[in-house]
């Protein structure tokens, strides 16, 4: 099965502007059996989306935002590993999850669209107040 690697999530804070630059990166390493496959029609699709990180009563974490941007395999130039970025500017209330210091991470998901089997990976925790 493929994996997701090098994970990691960074964010950038503009108190002047209120906003804040989240980016994650990652590495996507398909086996030789399934770099095989695509070139015979077999396609994964990549999506990410932040998270805020609670460890209250429910340990349910907070869905902050999903990345608009999806990336597909196999792409035009097809290698292994596929370096990706998710890179955009939020408003820095979107990441305001609680009250004091954030901790905030991204949740990448990799779906084979022939069997729809998914793997995810979390990425590192930032903490920071928003």
């Amino acid at each position: 099965m493929a994996t997701i690697t090098a994970q990691k999530l960074t964010l950038t804070h503009n108190h002047t502007q209120k906003t804040a630059k989240a980016v994650v990166t990652c590495q996507v390493n398909f086996t030789a059996y399934e770099r095989s496959e695509m070139s015979k029609g077999l396609r994964f699709k990549l999506t990410c989306k932040l998270w805020g990180e609670d460890s209250g009563l429910t340990g349910a974490d907070d869905f902050l935002f999903s990345y608009p941007t999806a990336f597909f395999f196999p792409d035009a130039t097809p290698t292994s590993p596929e370096n990706r970025t998710f890179d955009i500017v939020l408003g820095e209330g979107v990441l305001d999850e609680d009250w004091g210091v954030d901790e905030v991470y991204g949740r990448l998901r990799l779906t084979n669209l022939y069997t729809l089997v998914a793997i995810t990976k979390r990425t590192n925790v930032v903490s920071h107040s928003f």
